[in-house]
């Protein structure tokens, strides 16, 4: 490999390691003192049988209208900014958000399941139906409110109101009452609330784990140019998802370009 390659794989890590590292730090230094609490939607997303095509992304709008009038913030518990696994997203959410709604209607295996999580973490959490559904026999000691499946106007007006009342006031008791308890005390004091334990580690260990990740990438696209000596960047674009790899490589491309002007080659083709 020539001294220019070398060099260019060199630049490119610090590129990367300044972008991953300025990122975080802007992370980091986010004030949380103006954010809002998070209120996590657990809800059917898929079109159900029975119901109209659309129906759920007018219940979840719907929601989302009563949510924005308190202090919390609406989002799907499936939704996150971060880049990740769903599944880890999802539970993640749903032990964190600092209240749930949780729509019943249907009664929606995954739906159902992620409600007992939610239970099981004995955190805040408001149940919601149509008059199309029944009570399910394990939820029945939690009120349920409920909403016309017509999605009426003047009825979901006031089950908005209504829904909107309760957010505030089941914050309210979770943060004020010390035995506050929405699902397990209905089973006695031998239960205890499941929780999620995340593993913390330092800044230097987390910068190592960083740059052996950014070494591991580095070595990849290496292979990558070496076995394709006539590869386009456009393609390497596509092959990259990682978005430190792609401001990276768009730093690359740059130098590419002006290395291959230099020389009087193609500047779309990575040599």
């Amino acid at each position: 490999m020539s001294i220019v390659y070398k060099n260019l794989f060199y630049i490119c890590n610090i590129i990367k390691f300044n972008i991953m590292v300025a990122t975080k730090i802007k992370e980091a230094g986010q004030t949380r003192v103006n954010e809002k609490k998070k209120c996590g939607i657990i809800m059917p997303i898929a079109e159900t049988l029975g119901y109209a095509q659309g129906h759920w992304k007018d219940v979840y709008k719907i929601l989302s209208e009563a949510i924005d009038k308190t202090e919390f913030a609406s989002q799907l518990v499936s939704d996150d900014d971060a880049i990740g696994l769903i599944h880890d997203r999802i539970v993640t959410n749903i032990y964190n958000n600092d209240i749930v709604i949780c729509d019943v209607s249907s009664k929606n295996p995954n739906v159902m399941f992620e409600l007992g999580m939610r239970l099981a973490f004995d955190k805040p959490t408001i149940i919601i139906k149509d008059e199309k559904t029944d009570y399910s026999f394990d939820t029945g000691v939690i009120e349920h409110l409920q909403y016309p499946s017509s999605l009426r106007f003047h009825d979901i007006k006031e089950f908005q109101t209504t829904l909107t009342e309760r957010l505030k006031a089941t914050y309210e008791r979770s943060q004020t009452e010390s035995d506050y308890s929405p699902f397990l005390k209905s089973f006695g004091r031998t239960l205890k609330a499941s929780s999620i334990k995340p593993n913390e580690i330092t800044e230097g260990n987390y910068i190592l784990d960083e740059l052996a990740k950014i070494n591991r990438e580095l070595l990849a696209l290496r292979k990558l140019y070496t076995a394709s000596p006539n590869l386009h960047y456009d393609d390497i674009i596509k092959i990259s998802s990682d978005k430190y790899d792609r401001q990276c490589l768009d730093e690359v491309n740059k130098i590419f370009k002006f290395i291959q002007l230099s020389n009087g080659k193609d500047s779309e083709t990575v040599k």
